[in-house]
């Protein structure tokens, strides 16, 4: 069975989470949650996206605010709408170990980080620049212990936004060939050798909003 690889999913401030009635847990939970991503933000292909957001459908994702309660002094952590953060991770803050809150309700937000691919910052670009970074996401996969041990990457999932009606063309010297997005805004390019000696080319008719590996 196929997926699309999320290293981490972490449910947040749910009701076992504390003792106390309280939207409050300790930063080095969380830390502790994401620190697989500080493995992948070591390959410069790759990219480890956080993202929170509330179970609630009532609720919009940008209007979810959570603060570390540093002794330094508050520090607020920007969500944008679609719930991608960047949450600090520093030895600093890891070792003072402050309260983290939020102004949801207990048991509504769940936060994640997945493994993502580079994307250049181009609507033409080489076959080979995504197959390189596949490679790089198949190298973290395999240091990730025995829980991910074996699966092999076969193709790439990009996300565009639903309303692009988003399209690929992937052309080389023999064929050219259309991918269309779903109505989710999803499409899969293959990982295929004979692409790269062919000198393949990846024409993006919008620009995706990411790209992530698909593991088997």
């Amino acid at each position: 069975m196929k997926c699309v690889l999320a290293v981490i999913l972490s449910l947040l401030w749910t009701a076992g989470a504390v003792a106390q009635e309280s939207v409050r847990v300790p930063y080095s939970s969380l830390y502790q949650a994401l620190a697989p991503g500080l493995k992948i933000d070591r390959f410069d292909r790759l990219v480890a996206r956080q993202r929170i957001i509330s179970r609630r459908s009532d609720v919009r994702t940008d209007s979810i605010k959570v603060r570390i309660l540093a002794k330094s002094g508050v520090i607020d952590i920007g969500v944008s709408a679609i719930g991608d953060i960047q949450f600090p991770m520093t030895d600093a803050l890891l070792a003072e170990n402050p309260m983290v809150e939020s102004n949801q309700p207990k048991g509504s937000l769940s936060l994640s980080a997945t493994m993502e691919l580079k994307i250049p910052d181009a609507l033409n670009v080489p076959y080979k620049e995504f197959f390189e970074a596949a490679k790089q996401a198949q190298q973290a996969i395999d240091g990730m212990g025995a829980s991910l041990a074996g699966r092999k990457i076969h193709s790439i999932e990009f996300e565009f936004d639903r309303a692009e009606s988003a399209r690929i063309e992937l052309v080389d010297e023999r064929a050219e060939e259309l991918l269309i997005a779903n109505e989710l805004g999803l499409l899969e390019l293959r990982l295929d050798e004979d692409l790269v000696r062919r000198g393949a080319q990846v024409k993006f008719s919008h620009r995706a909003r990411a790209a992530r590996p698909h593991i088997d």
